[in-house]
């Protein structure tokens, strides 16, 4: 159950920094911004899931150590589609209809 806990707080704590500073969404209603959110919370999730089944439960990767069982069962299933959050993001939002550009930062804005 933590493995879960822990994947959902790192989804929220990343996209919070990712969809709210690095993209900004250009079209779309804010009904169709949530959704996409929610969306991409699935699809993390979903991700997630999958990769955990594949590293525990098909290979038993991790075995009695408590240490490896973590790495191989929290930190790596989690991690990957952190990764991916962004390509993740661009395809979820474009399957709703947003449109997220990434946002330019310059020395003229301080």
């Amino acid at each position: 159950m933590i493995h879960w806990l822990f994947a959902i707080c790192v989804f929220w704590l990343v996209g919070a920094v990712f969809f709210g500073g690095v993209y900004d969404a250009e079209t779309g209603s804010a009904g169709r911004q949530a959704l996409g959110l929610l969306l991409n919370f699935a699809v993390f999730l979903g991700i997630f899931a999958l990769l955990r089944f594949a590293l525990v439960g098909l290979f038993g990767l991790g075995g009695e150590s408590g240490f490896l069982s973590t790495v191989w069962g929290t930190i790596l299933p989690t991690a990957i589609p952190t990764m991916l959050i962004g390509r993740i993001g661009r395809l979820v939002f474009g399957l709703v209809g947003v449109t997220m550009a990434r946002k330019v930062f310059s020395a003229d804005m301080h």
